[in-house]
């Protein structure tokens, strides 16, 4: 039977290993703090007014935040490139990541209705986590802030992503070319799949999904690569820590991840909240399906884990079929 401590430390490497690889950037830096120099990752409470329970008796869901920020912007006020749900039950080893479209047209609370990437412009990480908790009826655990700028130099740091590639891609702004099938990405390939979405039939939908396969594959082959030769573990470690800071205290950033291996890529399920496209005024927006989002939320809620019945369609599944 696995102990609480050991419960707690597989939830914890869930999120350290899988969030490691959603931008770039998961850093809640104290402000003032810019691009340039903001930390590559740092995961922090969603709530000062409680502790999270992670003794694998409640699922923890942590906010990955994505910003669109360039060099010279402050991280924490730019808007939301990518926002995703990750869930960990820890009990079960499984997680759920759930992908938020970026211009889902929701209610922000003090601000009225606007696109969900706005809420960080308004009010930072902060304002995104009370947003997306209004939506989804979901108390987040943890929040985590990514950015663009170094996503590439941690890719190589661990000598590249291997990534089944769903279908051809051929995007000029994102410079995303590339082939299907089973392939390593470099650090400026995984960030261009990572952006894709102008090629994309589902658009940001697809996008949105791709990225939550990156999350996956970086699981997966962490989880190989540890089965092979544990000291490819310290590879890991080390380019996490030359780019990031962390709430995790080293020793135990160490422990945590040799546990690691306990979630199987198999059991992560990788969905998007589904809606369509939509116009407010000249604006192009994406209208969730609400019923969709209450299902798959309330699920969600009680467990980290997705029924069947409520795991919506995979918006790039028709791409992949014709690939």
């Amino acid at each position: 039977m696995t102990q609480p401590s050991s419960r707690r430390r597989i939830a914890l490497v869930g999120v350290l290993v899988i969030a490691w690889v959603v931008g770039s950037v998961l850093g809640a830096a104290p402000r003032p703090r810019t691009a340039a120099a903001a930390p590559v990752f740092q995961l922090e409470p969603a709530h000062a007014s409680f502790v999270p329970v992670l003794d694998g008796s409640e699922p923890i869901f942590v906010l990955l935040i994505g910003s669109d920020a360039r060099p010279g912007e402050d991280v924490a006020a730019t808007r939301a490139d990518s926002l995703h749900i990750l869930a960990i039950n820890a009990a079960k080893a499984k997680a759920t990541i759930v992908g938020i479209p970026r211009d889902s047209y929701v209610e922000i609370p003090g601000r009225g209705q606007d696109k969900i990437n706005a809420a960080m412009f308004y009010g930072g990480p902060e304002l995104v986590v009370e947003t997306v908790e209004e939506l989804t009826g979901i108390t987040l655990d943890y929040w985590a802030l990514t950015g663009f700028k170094t996503f590439a130099a941690m890719v190589n740091g661990v000598d590249g992503l291997v990534v089944d590639v769903p279908f051809a891609m051929s995007d000029d702004f994102s410079e995303a070319f590339f082939e299907p099938g089973v392939q390593r990405l470099d650090g400026h390939q995984a960030l261009a799949f990572a952006r894709n979405r102008h090629d994309l039939n589902a658009g940001d939908f697809g996008r949105s999904e791709n990225q939550g396969l990156l999350m996956v594959s970086a699981l997966a082959q962490f989880k190989r690569e540890f089965t092979k030769d544990p000291g490819r573990t310290l590879i890991w470690v080390s380019s996490f820590l030359q780019h990031a800071q962390t709430t995790v205290a080293l020793d135990d950033l160490m422990d945590l991840v040799f546990t690691a291996t306990a979630i199987s890529p198999k059991r992560v399920v990788n969905a998007v909240f589904p809606g369509s496209n939509a116009m407010v005024g000249t604006t192009s927006v994406v209208n969730l399906d609400a019923a969709a989002v209450q299902a798959i939320s309330r699920d969600l809620e009680k467990d980290g884990i997705l029924k069947v019945a409520n795991i919506p369609p995979s918006p790039n599944a028709q791409q992949a079929g014709e690939a």
